[in-house]
């Protein structure tokens, strides 16, 4: 299921929900990882998210990245 959420937010903007661990709340969430889209806001440093189970994204509503844990 995480490789297909990674498909999906690489080709565009990805409509998911997932439960955010500090509140147990399910979260809604419009993001992506396409980097025509995001190009602007990613300096290329720093490690792999994939290193420590995580997908990060560009959050669309908020305007900044943010990340989940699988």
């Amino acid at each position: 299921m995480i490789d297909i959420l990674k498909a999906k937010l690489q080709n565009g903007i990805t409509h998911f929900t997932y439960i955010k661990k500090s509140t147990n709340e399910l979260r809604e969430a419009w993001g992506t990882t396409a980097h025509n889209l995001i190009k602007a806001n990613v300096n290329g440093r720093g490690i792999s998210r994939d290193s420590v189970n995580t997908v990060c994204y560009w959050d669309v509503e908020k305007g900044g990245f943010r990340s989940l844990r699988f």
